[in-house]
């Protein structure tokens, strides 16, 4: 009479501990899962807010007055360094990739004399409208570069020592439109650029018969 109550009793705790086990690996595999995505939506959204914050902090960056500076000692007074910051056929020797320049008036090298610039980098054209803002003959020269992306001031300074000139260049930039976001990511390649241009004009100088 008692084995069918001690049946009864393995009966049951065989079904008890064996019925909640077929829901748990489904349970698991979804909060795993869950957390998966929750995890992958976290990481994007912080990627996208960092991402925003970059571009602002590049758009405030790139809206203010970026400055630039090279200077350069030649081996030759300043009446011969001179021409080869207004003579169009000299500038295209050392300006890197200045494809053309044309005068747009007949005032040649005065105050207000404009010509167009045409930049040609691994074919990407980019035109420009250059101004003279002040000229000193052999000691000082100012310029004016307007594009839709940026207005550039270039103010060159030559100075003689001991028959050599010091040429030096300070350039302020202000950038306009999207070029504002990409102005501090391409600063010192521009500076770099500049140091470039001016060893080559010093190298045609001294080289020049």
């Amino acid at each position: 009479m008692k084995i069918r109550p001690t049946c009864d009793l393995i009966w049951e705790t065989v079904m008890n501990e064996s019925a909640p086990p077929a829901e748990a690996p489904a349970t698991e595999e979804a909060a795993t899962g869950s957390t998966a995505v929750s995890r992958w939506m976290r990481t994007i959204s912080v990627v996208f807010v960092v991402a925003i914050i970059a571009v602002v902090v590049l758009w405030f960056v790139g809206g203010r007055t970026i400055h630039y500076h090279a200077q350069v000692r030649i081996l030759a007074p300043p009446a011969k360094v001179y021409p080869y910051l207004t003579d169009p056929d000299l500038l295209k020797q050392w300006m890197g990739d200045v494809a053309a320049i044309t005068p747009l008036d007949d005032k040649g090298d005065e105050v207000g004399a404009k010509s167009t610039v045409l930049v040609d980098s691994n074919g990407e054209k980019l035109e420009m409208v250059s101004e003279i803002v002040e000229i000193t003959p052999d000691k000082s020269l100012k310029v004016r570069l307007t594009c839709d992306m940026f207005v550039v001031v270039s103010d060159y300074q030559l100075s003689e020592s001991q028959g050599a000139t010091e040429l030096s260049l300070d350039m302020a930039a202000d950038f306009h439109g999207l070029a504002r976001i990409t102005a501090p990511l391409i600063s010192s390649a521009i500076q770099e650029k500049l140091e470039a241009d001016f060893h080559r004009l010093r190298d045609d100088v001294e080289s020049a018969k």
